[in-house]
């Protein structure tokens, strides 16, 4: 039984040292290590006009971490971040996307992460702003709606595994999954 007690705490610090190295080897973190916000300059615009909206990306965890940019870097490129709107009945109004590979993407994952990713420290934040144009979700008729933004992560399983073996030694993580926030505009009726 004595040599059972003097195991049990060397099992103990193996394993949590063990644990400690496999986690700061780790490819990938949940969004929960990140907050999103976004926001206007006023809550009220014109049918027609285009929002300008802000957003910040906030590393929230104890460890650096990378965070998208607004695109991917792959070719045809697709979203990290894409903003719609909802009206009072619940109705939702997304417009889709669409792009071309002229020159082609990078050409290695490290490539890849140097033109799409942002290395976040603990506290750090990312600013941006995008517009939407109003003219083109149809159907956006003078009324109070919710603008809806989200930040989609990578998806692991997208890449191989030599790219995930890449992408464990670079400094930090990177985020998968998505956070999303919403705020209430109203639109006025236009000037004609």
């Amino acid at each position: 039984m004595n040599s059972l007690k003097c195991f049990l705490p060397v099992g103990l610090s193996f394993f949590l040292i063990a644990s400690s190295i496999l986690a700061q080897k780790e490819a990938f973190v949940p969004s929960s290590d990140l907050s999103f916000k976004i926001s206007t300059v006023q809550t009220s615009w014109k049918a027609g006009e285009s929002i300008t909206v802000k957003y910040s990306v906030k590393n929230i965890s104890n460890a650096p971490l990378f965070v998208p940019r607004e695109w991917e870097a792959t070719c045809p490129a697709a979203p990290h971040l894409w903003a719609w709107f909802e009206d009072s009945s619940g109705k939702h109004f997304v417009l889709g996307y669409g792009g071309s590979c002229g020159g082609g993407g990078p050409k290695t994952v490290r490539e890849r992460m140097s033109k799409e990713a942002v290395l976040l420290k603990p506290g750090e934040h990312l600013d941006g702003a995008f517009l939407l144009d109003t003219k083109l979700f149809g159907g956006l008729k003078p009324g109070v709606y919710r603008v809806e933004a989200a930040l989609t992560g990578w998806v692991e399983e997208k890449f191989t595994d030599a790219e995930r073996s890449e992408l464990a030694k670079m400094v930090g993580p990177f985020m998968t999954g998505e956070v999303s926030d919403s705020i209430r505009i109203t639109l006025t009726p236009s000037a004609k």
